[in-house]
């Protein structure tokens, strides 16, 4: 996951999906309508691999996933976590930091 692969892993996504985590996940269980959003893709460290992305609400709903991705749709989720429920306006933003590392 070194260098080129690891850049093109910076798509990040969330829904309002409470589906457990699972090994076959190839998506977010109920992605929300927002576009995914390219982060920031950083390497504080020669085995870390940091996007962070902030995703801003188009409607009034409770976001419990988000994802990583390598493209803008369809494509390859790296991980997916559910955490608890964030209520949003419509409006409301979210900023995720995605921290992967790299043995």
């Amino acid at each position: 996951m070194r260098g080129t692969v690891a850049t093109l892993m910076q798509y990040v996504h969330w829904g309002t999906g409470v589906t457990a985590e699972a090994v076959g996940n190839t998506a977010l269980a109920t992605p929300s309508a927002e576009a995914r959003v390219a982060g920031v893709v950083t390497s504080p460290s020669a085995a870390l691999h940091r996007v962070v992305a902030t995703l801003t609400s188009a409607s009034t709903q409770t976001v419990t996933e988000a994802g990583l991705f390598d493209a803008t749709t369809a494509g390859v989720m790296l991980i997916r976590t559910l955490f608890t429920g964030v209520p949003l306006l419509s409006g409301d933003s979210i900023q995720f930091t995605f921290d992967l590392t790299i043995q």
